[in-house]
């Protein structure tokens, strides 16, 4: 048996992991026009906007209905996973709440848009630069 505390700590951590993936992605659409970004730090992070159609890494583009079918499996295998490690510790605990939280805005990112918004644009100043993530 889980214990109650486990239960509501992976509810709350995945509640305030998806309310923030909401809100920082309405941030972002709101206040940076679409495939530009801002710098942050010196050239190594920025903050972007880009719809991603397909996966991590741009794997898989325009396969929105196989991508929220993997995010649905995610967001089982999750909860999988948590009846059978959550109980081991609260940090596991939170670990998944923040994995299922990410999943979730993801997913209704594509249910809703067919794309989710990546935001995180790090890289080498004045060099290479690493696809956009959230």
């Amino acid at each position: 048996m889980i214990p109650l505390r486990r239960v509501l700590l992976i509810g709350a951590v995945a509640l305030v992991v998806y309310a923030l993936d909401r809100v920082t992605k309405s941030w972002v659409v709101t206040e940076i026009p679409l495939n530009t970004s801002r710098e942050i730090v010196d050239g190594w992070v920025h903050v972007a906007n880009v719809r991603n159609t397909g996966a991590a890494f741009g794997l898989l583009p325009e396969r929105t209905s196989l991508l929220s079918i993997l995010s649905v499996v995610a967001v089982l295998v999750i909860l999988y996973y948590y009846r059978s490690l959550a109980a081991r510790s609260a940090p596991i605990a939170a670990t998944l709440g923040m994995q299922l939280g990410g999943a979730a805005g993801n997913l209704v990112d594509r249910v809703g848009q067919g794309y989710v918004v990546d935001f995180v644009d790090a890289g080498i100043p004045g060099g290479w630069r690493f696809w956009a993530f959230n």
